[in-house]
C-alpha cells in the first residue's frame, strides 16, 4: 500500500510536465496555422537579347579601313601684314594662317567573337599623316609681325606643320538586336597611341631690326602620348534584304564614342638667328613646357552598310562607307611668343579635329 502510495507521489510531477509540453505543442501549431504564410517573391527573368553579330566557321574576323581625311588645328595663325603705308587712312591687316591638305590614312585590325554570352572583341591601329606649308610676304614699308615666334618685324615668314596619327584601341562589346531591324552593340575597351605635331618657321627680318639681315629659323615640337578607358555604342539600322535568299542586306549605320586619356606633352620651343653667310648669331630654347594632362575626346561616324553570308552561310562581308569625326581636346600646346602679347608669350592649349571619308572592309572567315 504504502509503495503504490509513493509511486503515485512520483509520476504526478511527470505527468504535469507532459500535459504542458502537449499543450505549448498545441499552441505552436495553432499560431502556425493562424499566421498567413509569406509570400516567395520569384526572381525576375534575365533578359536575354537575340545576338546580332555576323556569324562564321571560325568566329575570326579582319576589318580594313582607307581613311581620307583633313586635319583642323586651332591656334595656326603665324603671321600679322600690317599696312603702315603713309597717307593711308583705313589700313588693311591681315592675319596669315595655316590649313592643312586632305590626306589619306588606314586603320586594320582582327577580331574574334566570343562564345561566352555571344560577346565579341577587337584589336585595331590607325594612322595618319598630314602636313602643309604656307608663306606670308609684304612690300616695304609695310612690315610682318610674328605671331608664333618672337622675331617681331619681318619681310617675309614661311611656315611648316606636320602631324602623326598613331592610335591602338581595344574593344569588348556585344552585337544584340532592340527590335526587329535596329541593332545595338555598346562597348568598352582602351585607347593608347601617339600625336606628334612639328612646326617649322623660316623669317626674314627687316633691315630695321637687322643691319645684316638673315633668316631666322624656329623648330616648334607638340608630341603627345597618352592611354586611358574608352567607351562608346554602334547602332545598325537595317533598311531591308534582297537577293534569292534575302541574303544581301542594306543598312544605315552610326557609331559614337569617346574617351579619358591621361599622357605627356612634350613641348620645345626654339628659336635662332642666322646671318646672311648662314652663321648662327644668336637664339634660345624654352624649357619647361613639358607637361602631363589628362585629355577627352570624342567620335562619330554613320553612313550606308551592305553585308552578305556566302560559301554556304559559312563567311561573312561588310562594306560601310560614311562620314567620320575626330574630336581631341587640348592637343595643341605649343607657346606662343610673339611680342604682340604683353605677357611675352602664352600656352595655345587648344584642339584638333580630324574629320573625313571612312571606307570599312570586313570579312568574317
Amino acid at each position: 500500500m504504502r509503495s503504490a502510495s509513493l509511486l503515485s507521489l512520483l509520476s504526478l510531477p511527470i505527468c504535469i510536465f507532459a500535459d504542458g509540453q502537449v499543450a505549448a505543442a498545441k499552441k505552436v501549431v495553432s499560431s502556425a496555422q493562424q499566421a498567413p504564410a509569406k509570400e516567395v517573391k520569384p526572381k525576375p527573368p534575365h533578359v536575354v537579347l537575340t545576338s546580332a553579330r555576323p556569324e562564321s566557321d571560325n568566329g575570326w574576323y579582319l576589318f580594313a579601313d582607307a581613311l581620307y581625311w583633313h586635319a583642323s588645328v586651332g591656334s595656326t595663325e603665324y603671321a600679322l601684314k600690317q599696312d603702315t603705308r603713309v597717307g593711308i587712312v583705313s589700313h588693311q591687316h591681315k592675319v596669315q594662317a595655316l590649313n592643312f591638305k586632305w590626306a589619306w590614312g588606314f586603320r586594320a585590325g582582327l577580331g574574334w567573337n566570343m562564345n561566352h554570352d555571344m560577346w565579341d572583341t577587337n584589336l585595331y591601329y590607325t594612322w595618319f599623316h598630314t602636313h602643309n606649308s604656307n608663306a606670308a610676304g609684304i612690300d616695304p614699308p609695310s612690315e610682318i609681325v610674328d605671331i608664333l615666334g618672337s622675331s617681331a618685324r619681318l619681310q617675309s615668314s614661311r611656315i611648316s606643320w606636320g602631324i602623326h596619327f598613331s592610335m591602338f584601341d581595344w574593344e569588348l562589346g556585344r552585337w544584340h538586336y532592340v527590335s526587329e531591324q535596329l541593332a545595338l552593340r555598346p562597348h568598352i575597351g582602351l585607347k593608347g597611341g601617339w600625336i606628334n605635331q612639328h612646326v617649322k618657321q623660316h623669317d626674314a627680318r627687316t633691315v630695321t631690326n637687322n643691319p645684316t639681315p638673315g633668316p631666322d629659323t624656329d623648330k616648334f615640337k607638340n608630341n603627345f602620348w597618352g592611354i586611358g578607358p574608352s567607351f562608346g555604342v554602334n547602332t545598325l539600322w537595317v533598311l531591308g534584304s534582297a537577293g534569292t535568299r534575302t541574303q544581301h542586306r542594306f543598312s544605315l549605320f552610326g557609331d559614337c564614342g569617346g574617351a579619358i586619356m591621361y599622357g605627356h606633352f612634350g613641348v620645345r620651343h626654339e628659336e635662332n638667328t642666322f646671318n646672311t653667310a648662314g652663321v648662327l648669331t644668336g637664339g634660345f630654347t624654352i624649357h619647361g613646357l613639358s607637361r602631363n594632362l589628362a585629355v577627352a575626346m570624342l567620335q562619330g561616324q554613320f553612313g550606308f552598310s551592305w553585308d552578305t553570308d556566302f560559301n554556304q552561310n559559312r563567311n561573312h562581308f561588310t562594306f560601310r562607307v560614311g562620314y567620320e569625326l575626330q574630336y581631341w581636346f587640348r592637343q595643341n600646346q605649343l607657346f606662343r611668343g610673339s611680342l604682340i602679347f604683353e605677357d611675352g608669350g602664352t600656352r595655345l592649349s587648344d584642339d584638333l579635329a580630324l574629320q573625313g571619308i571612312t571606307a570599312d572592309f570586313r570579312f568574317d572567315f
